[in-house]
């Protein structure tokens, strides 16, 4: 029985082609990144940068969620005041009449999922707006930030001098796959914990975006 070998994590490795010192391997195969030197330049020191944690994003993705439900509570309360006084009602008229919570098909004719489903879309426009910003602008949402975590690409080295944000395009594949499963909770948890068994320590966000999250040296908090 062949035992399966996990591949080596992303970082600069001896050149397999003998044309330049060292080439970066994005954790899965090899780029076009090369260098000369026989050492690392300080630009992209990320090869220190060691892969995240799962318990590291546990917390981050923790204080997110507490963070944003605060000022989804702020700023959403009364476009969500309807439904909860909706649901409430229905809840007790149940309960008193029938004796129990309705079941899932009576949700759908009472109208409650398909309130639920509009009073969802502001708060992941909130959500998506808040990691859009916080990536592109610093590689990092509040919560990545406080754990000296950086979402960067999987596909090249970490450049701890040069620009640290995301490109657009990936923070928002990357925002839209998290977000858009997190109204069911159980999506949400699913991208939670993913990284425990993929080979790679990667989220099926950051499947989605092409993207990891490293854990920088102390002192190299991405918001700092």
């Amino acid at each position: 029985m062949t035992q399966h070998v996990p591949a080596p994590v992303a970082g600069w490795y001896p050149d397999p082609s003998r044309q330049a010192s060292l080439r970066w391997w994005d954790g899965a195969s090899w780029t076009s990144l090369t260098t000369a030197g026989a050492a690392v330049p300080t630009a992209t020191a990320g090869v220190s940068a060691r892969t995240a944690g799962w318990w590291e994003r546990a917390r981050g993705y923790l204080l997110d969620a507490a963070l944003l439900w605060f000022v989804s509570l702020m700023v959403l309360g009364r476009f969500h005041e309807p439904f909860l006084i909706e649901l409430v009602g229905i809840l007790r008229v149940s309960i008193l009449t029938d004796g129990g919570i309705p079941g899932p098909l009576q949700w759908w004719d009472y109208g409650l999922v398909q309130m639920w489903l509009v009073t969802a879309i502001p708060g992941v426009v909130l959500r998506v707006a808040y990691d859009m910003i916080c990536l592109v602008w610093r590689g990092a949402t509040v919560g990545h930030a406080r754990n000296d975590l950086r979402v960067v690409s999987a596909s090249a080295p970490v450049d701890l001098e040069g620009p640290r944000g995301l490109v657009w395009h990936r923070a928002l594949s990357r925002s839209l796959v998290l977000r858009l499963l997190a109204p069911t909770c159980l999506g949400w948890l699913v991208c939670v914990l993913w990284p425990l068994w993929d080979p790679q320590s990667r989220s099926l966000a950051d499947l989605a975006a092409g993207t990891r999250v490293v854990s920088l040296d102390h002192g190299l908090n991405p918001w700092g």
